[in-house]
C-alpha cells in the first residue's frame, strides 16, 4: 500500500475536512434525509426557469457539466452565488433537487432548472414558485 503524505497546511485542512464529513454521514450523523426531515427551513417567491445542457441554453458551457464540476443529469438547479453548491430546494412541479450550477442571468430570485431535453425545458417555460429551502442537518 503507498502512504500518502499532506503537507501543506490547506491541504491538511481540507483533508480534515473531507473526513469529518465523511465520516459523519458514514455513521448516519448527517443525511439526504436528516435534512428532509427537518423542519429548518424556509420559503422564498423565485422565478423558476429551464434549461437543458443543449449549446442554445448554455453557449459556451454547453459540455455536460455544471458550474460545480458535477455531471449535468438528474435534478440540478442553477442558482445566484448566495445559494453555495450543495444547497438542497423543494421546487414545487419539480421535486427535490441540489444547486450545482451557476448562470449568467442567475440573479436576485431567480433559479434554473435541469431538464434532459430543450423541448422539456421549453414545456417548463417560466413559474413563480414558493420554493422551500433547506438548512443543513445536523
Amino acid at each position: 500500500m503507498k502512504e500518502v503524505r499532506i503537507e501543506s497546511g490547506i491541504g491538511c485542512i481540507v483533508f480534515l475536512i473531507v473526513a469529518i464529513f465523511t465520516f459523519g454521514l458514514f455513521v448516519g450523523a448527517v443525511t439526504w434525509e436528516s435534512v428532509l426531515e427537518s423542519p429548518d427551513y424556509y420559503e422564498v417567491e423565485m422565478n423558476v426557469s429551464a434549461y437543458c445542457t443543449c449549446a442554445k441554453c448554455c453557449g459556451e458551457f454547453a459540455d455536460g457539466y455544471t458550474a460545480s464540476g458535477k455531471l449535468a443529469e438528474g435534478l440540478i438547479i442553477a442558482a445566484p452565488p448566495k445559494y453555495p453548491f450543495g444547497t438542497i430546494m423543494d421546487v414545487p412541479g419539480y421535486g427535490v433537487a441540489v444547486v450545482e450550477d451557476r448562470g449568467g442571468a442567475i440573479k436576485g430570485n431567480k433559479l434554473d432548472i435541469l431538464f434532459p431535453s430543450h423541448q422539456a425545458a421549453l414545456n417548463w417555460g417560466r413559474k413563480h414558485l414558493m420554493v422551500k429551502i433547506y438548512k443543513k442537518g445536523k
